[in-house]
């Protein structure tokens, strides 16, 4: 019963050391992926800082503009565009519309 017990027990230590080994194997695969991916977004934010800002304002504009055809009265707009060193206004008149 005691030599049972005790290989039991070896055979349970041997299983966790194994399981661990394919643990560590996996977290060694994903640690290397996360790296890789860590590097690829750093050169990608680099990269497309400035194109995604101007694509954030650009589709906000597009939105408002399209949303602006449902507003009776309302004929046009004028838009504040943040940048990086002055802002830029854009006026957006609405086909048969007057002044904003």
């Amino acid at each position: 019963p005691l030599n049972t017990e005790r290989s039991e027990r070896i055979e349970t230590v041997r299983k966790a050391q194994i399981e661990l080994v394919n643990e560590k194997e996996k977290l060694q695969d994903l640690e290397s992926a996360l790296s890789k991916l860590d590097q690829v977004t750093k050169e990608t934010e680099e990269t497309c800082q400035n194109e995604e800002l101007g694509s954030e304002y650009l589709e906000a504009v597009r939105t408002l503009v399209k949303s602006m055809k449902n507003c009776p009265g309302l004929t046009g707009a004028v838009f504040e565009i943040p940048a990086f060193r002055k802002p830029v206004f854009l006026v957006v008149r609405l086909p048969g519309g007057s002044d904003p």
